[in-house]
């Protein structure tokens, strides 16, 4: 026992494994609701990716605001779920943590409505998309600027 509190106690004494102590702690602590944070992340990534791709397809050079925009909706996204997850914890010890997976749900559903705007500058003719179209000017707007006329975008 003394050998591994000796071992604890030399690994804490450097910058790493305190970095290491703290990402286990993290991990153990979401480890309930682990597929929250994955499906969040997978929304983030999957929207960062299409924004590159539309990017590409306008010329236009907005890979720096869009890493910042990603890191910006990361913690943002993070803090919710973690913040809803450390109150249900309180609440009740064990079972499902309802919270946490309703506003996993509106944030992956919020980053597939910023997603679909780049998907249609993509390729305007999907025909999923085409359903949405009218309502997706404005995200469409957002993405590339206020005065381009979107319609010419969506025309291809």
């Amino acid at each position: 026992m003394g050998k591994i509190l000796l071992q604890l106690s030399n690994a804490l004494h450097s910058a790493y494994g305190w970095i290491l102590a703290l990402m286990t702690a993290c991990i153990t602590f979401i480890q309930p609701e682990i597929w929250s944070f994955y499906v969040v992340g997978g929304a983030i990534l999957a929207d960062l990716i299409w924004g590159i791709l539309a990017a590409v397809k306008l010329k236009k050079f907005i890979l720096s605001k869009a890493l910042r925009e990603t890191i910006k909706k990361i913690g943002i996204y993070s803090f919710a779920l973690v913040g809803a997850m450390a109150i249900e914890k309180i609440t009740h010890a064990e079972g499902s943590f309802i919270a946490v997976r309703t506003i996993a749900l509106f944030a992956a559903v919020c980053e597939f409505w910023s997603m679909s705007a780049s998907m249609l500058i993509v390729k305007p003719d999907m025909p999923f998309l085409k359903l949405f179209r009218g309502q997706l000017k404005g995200e469409i707007q957002s993405k590339v600027s206020k005065n381009v006329n979107v319609d010419e975008i969506l025309k291809d």
